[in-house]
């Protein structure tokens, strides 16, 4: 092999290492865009009792009239199932599991008072670059969309006495309201760590 051909074959190598080391980049910044952050605060862990045992599942009013409320029921059942307990329906049980999902728009998120911003840049479908509640200037000032922040809290009490004894909370901040296509990753955030977990923690997960 003479000196041209060795340097070509070189070249060659160097650059098919750095497209895959491109590629490699490209699949773990699509990872980190899908991956979000769960806040979850669970109160303090089951009682041993709660383990395994059947709970009859009630809807928030609110869910129960909602378009999604079988998607949003499915979500808890399922988690609840997961998590080892035995969800029932229309069944007496000697514990009550309440859910209750939720949206509220983030105000100080949405326009915040203070710099720095709460987040770093953001790429808008129509490539705007924003930062989250800070305007930037392009042709014109651009404003982010709302952020939102959907929510799930679950309450579990024993029928014969009406007192609680496990609760747990999620939050997802997120520029998107609905609440059908996460209903299932809160859901499974609110028991993660069922039973043992309790106190505040915050869970990185990814998209479907």
């Amino acid at each position: 092999m003479n000196a041209v051909d060795f340097s070509a074959s070189r070249a060659a190598r160097i650059l098919r290492v750095a497209l895959a080391g491109a590629a490699l980049a490209a699949l773990g910044a699509c990872a980190s865009l899908n991956t979000v952050r769960v806040h979850v605060a669970t109160p303090q862990p089951a009682p041993p009792a709660l383990v395994g045992a059947k709970v009859q599942l009630l809807a928030d009013p609110a869910d129960a009239a909602s378009p999604d409320a079988a998607v949003l029921e499915r979500a808890v059942v399922d988690a609840m199932t997961r998590a080892g307990l035995h969800p029932v329906l229309g069944e007496s049980a000697p514990y009550s599991a309440r859910y209750s999902f939720g949206v509220y728009l983030d105000f100080e998120a949405s326009f915040p008072s203070a710099w720095p911003p709460p987040s770093p840049p953001v790429v808008l479908p129509d490539g705007s670059v924003i930062y989250r509640g800070w305007p930037i200037w392009g042709p014109r000032w651009i404003w982010p969309p709302p952020w939102y922040e959907r929510t799930l809290r679950v309450e579990i009490r024993r029928l014969d006495s009406g007192a609680v004894v496990w609760s747990s909370g999620a939050v997802l901040g997120s520029y998107d309201e609905r609440l059908a296509p996460v209903a299932g990753l809160l859901a499974d955030a609110v028991f993660s760590g069922f039973p043992q977990a309790s106190g505040r923690r915050l869970l990185r997960v990814q998209l479907p």
